[in-house]
């Protein structure tokens, strides 16, 4: 890719940067600067930040199952572009080696040309640099989002990175770089809060994992002596050292010392909307958080109400990002039982299987915590498991998981001591269960014990209600008030959107961002491009297509039984197939009248 190619097909911030890349001498096809900190330099480095480091640590933690998952690795730099943790996907890392994406190396842009850090230093905003977006050949490979990181007085501390194969990477990981950014400001903000014994905020962190929340800390006079980024945005960068006055759905709390006095304040920023359910439910959603007018969602709501009152297993099923894990907890909230508890089942080796979902005794194994571990079914007694992706289970794990269903006990690893649990289990899935009990990768008896109630979320392209979904996530999550113009509503309409209803959220965002407060027009709407796809419209429809023969092959011709197991309703089915040009034969006639 040319230099002026480059300029005219990039996104204005990748733009800017490599301008600045030319203009500092740099050549597209020479290598870049490698030089790398090693042994007790970096160690030193590390030390200078370990607060940071550590408070990272547990945050990535977070974020590890989902990004070794998708082959990605997320970094944390310091202010100059130097990376002082990292952790992910190892296959990933060791690619990324080799052009010295590891701890040690710098990638400020005078170094390494444009890349997503680089860019996020420079711009002091999150930053997406996509395959032949970065300056230097050797690291097109690469897909990259980054977001700045900033202090307690909102002072600019480094980057938060996540990196990943081009043809791999997952639009939404544009959003983990600033949501682990938010949430690492967060905690610095608790942690000093803690450090001047001013309060316990013990709740705030499962909040702020999807709704990072507006925190200031005052002092006796109530003047502003700290603020995170959310505060900022909202009060504006000057709020600094000014006197906090009265603000709507801010909640002030007064810190008084052991004569009364009160010596400091904190001020924690609330949505309305959410107020009730943050308060009762400890961050989790409810019903009146699934947005939906499609029939199809409304539906599956009212379904799903009905079973929060039931004792039933319920199985959602829907392809990735269609809001299984919102029903869940939806159903739980509604439920009036205890604990929720949430499990990836394709993240848990076979080999510690029993232990995660069922704990273990103190020196069970080698590695194993001194203290023991109640392990997920016990942690949820009383309340709700959901068991995410159970169609990703090893069978090994499959058979385990079922005897727990049917005795309702645990034995913990390195007890002979049952223990009973009363825990009520909702899993989900994005596979078809009955196609993989038939193909022997999913046992039979677990499937029934799981589909007491099943539930399933349409596809968002299956949606009736996509415009208005649209400016309902614009409305609740964009960072900049933004409304959409008919024609980006229109571009909307025509993707595929096989991220779902997640990377409608991305997309919104990253628009909201580029229009910069305007309309949003077709040009800030940024679609994977579908020459760079396997999952092209005309792609996916002739998957839809074959999916439909083969159900209908399968079921020989009978139009009720090649529904539900294409989990779409008949009159969609009707419609698909009139719409492909499917012709029904004899058996498809046989099976018409049988319905």
């Amino acid at each position: 890719m040319s230099f002026q190619v480059s300029l005219s097909d990039c996104p204005p911030d990748v733009a800017l940067s490599w301008k600045r890349s030319h203009e500092r001498g740099l050549k597209p096809d020479d290598k870049a600067d490698d030089q790398i900190i090693t042994g007790t330099l970096i160690k030193e480095l590390i030390d200078r930040h370990r607060s940071l480091v550590n408070h990272a640590e547990t945050v990535f933690s977070r974020l590890y199952p989902v990004i070794r998952q998708f082959g990605c690795v997320v970094f944390l730099t310091d202010r100059e572009g130097t990376i002082l943790y990292a952790s992910g996907d190892a296959d990933f890392a060791s690619r990324a080696a080799q052009v010295q994406l590891q701890v040690g190396a710098n990638w400020h842009e005078s170094r390494k040309g444009t890349n997503a850090i680089g860019v996020a230093i420079e711009e002091k905003r999150p930053a997406l640099v996509r395959g032949s977006e970065h300056y230097f050949v050797e690291n097109r490979f690469l897909t990259c989002a980054s977001a700045p990181l900033y202090g307690k007085s909102g002072d600019f501390l480094g980057v938060i990175n996540i990196s990943g194969l081009h043809d791999r990477f997952q639009p939404v990981f544009a959003t983990f770089a600033p949501l682990a950014a938010e949430l690492l400001q967060n905690r610095f903000m608790i942690e000093e809060m803690e450090k001047e014994q001013l309060i316990t905020l013990r709740h705030l962190e499962a909040v702020s994992d999807r709704h990072p929340l507006p925190l200031l800390t005052l002092d006796a006079d109530r003047r502003v002596t700290g603020a995170n980024r959310a505060a900022l945005r909202l009060l504006g960068e000057d709020c600094l050292g000014q006197i906090f006055s009265p603000k709507p759905h801010f909640q002030v709390i007064p810190i008084k010392d052991e004569t009364q006095r009160v010596y400091r304040s904190v001020a924690i920023g609330t949505s309305p909307a959410r107020e009730k359910t943050v308060r009762q439910e400890q961050g989790l959603y409810t019903f009146a958080d699934i947005y939906g007018e499609c029939p199809a969602i409304l539906r599956a709501k009212e379904l799903a109400r009905k079973a929060a009152g039931s004792p039933l297993a319920v199985l959602i099923t829907g392809e990735s990002g269609t809001g299984k894990e919102l029903f869940a907890q939806a159903i739980h909230a509604a439920s009036g039982r205890g604990p929720f508890v949430a499990v990836n089942c394709s993240a848990i080796p076979d080999t510690l299987i029993e232990s995660e979902l069922f704990g273990y005794e103190k020196g069970a194994f080698t590695g194993a915590q001194k203290e023991g571990s109640p392990g997920k079914f016990l942690a949820a007694n009383g309340g709700t498991i959901f068991l995410d992706e159970i169609g990703d289970m090893s069978l090994r794990a499959q058979a385990a998981l079922l005897r727990v269903l049917q005795e309702k006990t645990v034995t913990p690893v390195g007890s002979a001591v049952a223990k009973q649990v009363d825990v009520r289990v909702i899993a989900a899935t994005h596979r078809n269960l009955p196609a993989e009990v038939q193909a022997g990768r999913f046992r039979a008896d677990l499937y029934y014990r799981l589909k007491g109630i099943t539930l399933h979320l349409p596809a968002l392209r299956e949606r009736s209600d996509l415009r208005q979904l649209a400016g309902h996530l614009l409305r609740k999550h964009a960072d900049t008030p933004a409304e959409l113009s008919p024609e980006a509503l229109d571009k909307l309409c025509r993707h595929t959107w096989p991220g779902n209803i997640r990377e409608l959220l991305a997309v919104l965002q990253q628009a909201s961002f580029l229009a910069e407060g305007a309309v949003i027009r077709p040009e800030h709407v940024m679609l994977d491009d579908p020459g760079e796809r396997e999952d092209t419209p005309s792609s996916l429809r002739r998957h839809e297509r074959k999916a439909i023969e083969e159900a209908l092959l399968a079921t020989r011709g009978n139009i009720s039984q090649a529904a539900r197991l294409l989990h779409i309703g008949r009159n969609t089915l009707y419609r698909k197939i009139k719409g492909y040009g499917i012709r029904l034969g004899t058996e498809a006639g046989k099976g018409r009248s049988r319905i």
